[in-house]
């Protein structure tokens, strides 16, 4: 089984028993290939990117959830720094302060309602139980005058316990008119309660909706504008739109912890890991050089946003320190360093080749050239760590000159590979 390659060692292949001879008849021509002898020390994959800056943590400002039109008359400028409590938007508060009002004057006509209501149950309930007293003293008076007559004609007997009989139905229904008022006056002063309460939570709701005409930043960061719907088209907010209602119109980047978001092949990604040390140069100041560690590394592939139908992993770095001159969205270009030995040899790539029986290197031999098979690892565009095959010292053929170097390029395209360019090489 052939051994597992590397990203900088897997673009070396196509290249096929052709190129030994094309290297053999080369060697006497003028700017014929050159030799190198392998060395031995620290080896270091080294894989450059291009990024862009952006914070950790960062706040969204979104446009309230009113069912309102909501236009932008003021907007914080961008690029400020703000603290917390800081005035970001203002909103047009018109519809807002109208809805207040009319609430206010719904709320006044519930509350008109309910003391209307109070004192009607209160006057009714005045009359029933002046009523019932009454009839209870009436009641008490016809039983009085039922036992007086105990004694008496007949007549008499019988006409007062009518009285007293007429006296107790007049008390129950006494009794059962102030039980049903009392009950109804319930009712109807209940619901007038909930009108009243209802009003107050809309009123609540209103003024609250007229407090959201102005936002204010919940947290420290820099005004960042985001870009929102205009019709058929998107934009960068600014005073004068309509955001709808729920998107987001502002970030509020915290600078305290800075990122680089980049891209890297999924070729590569396996040369990374997480802690991983970098050096980050901005293209707008690339005198200044800041140095990070990878902070996470993508769990899914997606592909890149040319037509290469290359699969690339989102990878994240993280600043060791901030400063005031990094900005989110500011390109940057990233070496991370990857992996990493002591004591190794390597060759340039140029001096390793692959054909239908592995990977090998030409090593000259008096007037002849000699094929030494070789395990390669890890390499990083320029150079290739050799596992096994040469030792420290021996020379092997490198560079192919002008003429060999234009028939290898060919050979390339036509294999439909892609040479590959070391690090700091257009």
């Amino acid at each position: 089984m052939r051994p597992a390659l590397s990203a900088g060692v897997a673009r070396l292949a196509g290249f096929s028993l052709a190129l030994s001879a094309l290297l053999l008849a080369l060697a006497c021509e003028p700017g014929g290939p050159s030799t190198m002898a392998v060395q031995r020390g620290p080896f270091e994959v080294r894989l450059v990117e291009a990024g862009s800056i952006s914070a950790l943590h960062s706040t969204t400002v979104d446009v309230p959830a009113l069912r309102m039109n909501l236009q932008i008359l003021w907007l914080a400028d961008e690029g400020l720094s703000v603290a917390p409590g800081d005035t970001l938007v203002r909103f047009d508060p018109t519809e807002a302060r109208k809805q207040v009002e009319d609430k206010e004057a719904e709320l006044d006509i519930a509350l008109a309602a309910l003391r209307k209501g109070q004192a009607e149950h209160a006057a009714q309930m005045a009359g029933l139980k002046s009523t019932l007293t009454y009839d209870s003293i009436s009641w008490r008076l016809s039983r009085l005058q039922a036992d007086r007559t105990r004694w008496e004609s007949e007549v008499a007997r019988q006409e007062a316990e009518l009285q007293f009989h007429q006296s107790t139905l007049s008390l129950e229904k006494s009794v059962a008119q102030s039980r049903a008022q009392e009950a109804i006056g319930k009712e109807s002063l209940g619901s007038l309660e909930l009108k009243v309460n209802q009003a107050r939570a809309e009123l609540a709701s209103a003024r609250e909706a007229l407090a959201q005409m102005v936002i204010q930043a919940p947290r420290r960061g820099m005004v960042v504008y985001l870009p929102i719907w205009k019709g058929d088209r998107m934009g960068k907010v600014k005073v004068g739109d309509s955001p709808w209602r729920g998107s987001s119109i502002l970030e509020l980047p915290d600078f305290d912890t800075m990122l680089v978001d980049l891209s890297v092949n999924e070729v590569d990604l396996g040369l990374l890991h997480v802690k991983d040390s970098c050096e980050v140069v901005l293209d707008a100041w690339p005198d200044q050089r800041f140095s990070g560690r990878v902070l996470d590394m993508g769990v899914l592939a997606r592909e890149r946003d040319d037509e290469s139908g290359i699969k690339a992993f989102d990878v994240r770095v993280r600043l060791d320190k901030t400063d005031p001159i990094l900005k989110p969205g500011m390109n940057a270009r990233v070496t991370l360093y990857g992996f990493h030995e002591d004591d190794a040899l390597s060759l340039p790539v140029e001096a390793l080749h692959q054909d239908d029986q592995g990977w090998h290197v030409l090593i000259p031999d008096g007037q002849a050239v000699r094929r030494q098979a070789v395990e390669p690892g890890h390499g990083d565009g320029d150079r290739v760590l050799i596992r096994s095959g040469v030792t420290e010292g021996q020379m092997v053929l490198l560079g192919l000159g002008p003429a060999g170097a234009e028939a290898v390029r060919e050979a390339a395209r036509a294999k439909g590979g892609k040479k590959p360019v070391a690090q700091g090489q257009p």
